[in-house]
């Protein structure tokens, strides 16, 4: 007997766990240290200009389906997925900019 084929969403969110278990090895593993973090959580979020971490992807996924959803007139759930990618790019980003910058400052202590 064989597997069902898995339908695209569930295969598209069996490669994110795997990539997002994998970031969780490289910050967390027994052998990770404050670069590794500061990778994996760059890898989150590179901030800037730049639009390729991975929250930043999943902020403009959520602003083209909010985008979709108002062109067929579904005017809350757009804003509702607009609001959602903003809280994504704003707090989180500012967080993990945040967290970024404390690694670094630990990474300069003597003595840590």
């Amino acid at each position: 007997m064989t597997a069902a084929p898995l339908d695209d969403a569930t295969l598209a969110r069996a490669t994110i766990t795997v990539g997002l278990d994998r970031l969780r090895e490289l910050a967390l593993g027994d052998t990770a240290d404050t670069e590794d973090t500061a990778g994996a959580l760059q890898a989150l979020h590179h901030g800037g200009d730049s639009r390729d971490g991975a929250l930043d992807v999943l902020a403009d996924l959520l602003d083209y389906i909010a985008a979709r959803c108002d062109d067929d007139g579904q005017g809350r759930a757009a804003e509702n997925r607009s609001e959602a990618a903003a809280v994504i790019r704003g707090q989180a980003g500012v967080r993990i900019r945040s967290a970024l910058a404390d690694l670094t400052r630990a990474e300069r202590l003597p003595g840590e």
